[in-house]
């Protein structure tokens, strides 16, 4: 039986830079869809605050020491990416966009898109790889994404 040609999305992504790419039928012809970059992500924590810590007395004397920061902004800046990341995708695959979804992602990105991720994503993710192959040039993804069987039709039972 022969149907329409399944539109899928792969995403690469770390906690900074993503590139999706799409692909239909067999094969994997590689189409870039868009690329979402967060410079403020990959910046040091030092270059993201410049303000030095604030410094307060000690209860028990006149010494003085520095006060931490309660967060690190180079992480708040990376969750921030994943979650505008998890957005994108969300979004486009409620309007349709795409059949399946295949994640591949640094292992600790990968992580937090599962925890941002919601239904519509869920519903349509096919695959994921913890790997992180945002650097990798494009002729060598298809190598790379094999395990994924993308284009391959699932058997059902």
């Amino acid at each position: 039986m022969h149907g329409k040609k399944i539109r899928s999305w792969i995403a690469i992504a770390d906690s900074a830079k993503a590139r999706i790419y799409s692909t239909s039928g067999s094969g994997l012809k590689l189409k870039l869809v868009n690329e979402l970059d967060s410079e403020a992500a990959r910046r040091l924590t030092q270059e993201l605050v410049t303000d030095r810590p604030g410094r307060s007395f000690s209860s028990a004397g006149p010494r003085r020491s520095s006060m931490a920061p309660h967060s690190d902004p180079q992480s708040l800046e990376k969750h921030k990416f994943v979650k505008d990341l998890v957005s994108y995708l969300d979004a486009a695959a409620l309007k349709g966009k795409f059949d399946d979804l295949f994640l591949v992602a640094a292992p600790r990105t990968l992580g937090e898109i599962r925890k941002l991720s919601n239904g519509h994503i869920g519903a349509r993710l096919r695959a994921e790889l913890g790997k992180d192959l945002t650097n990798v040039p494009e002729p060598e993804l298809a190598r790379h994404l094999a395990p994924l069987d993308i284009g391959k039709p699932l058997l059902q039972s």
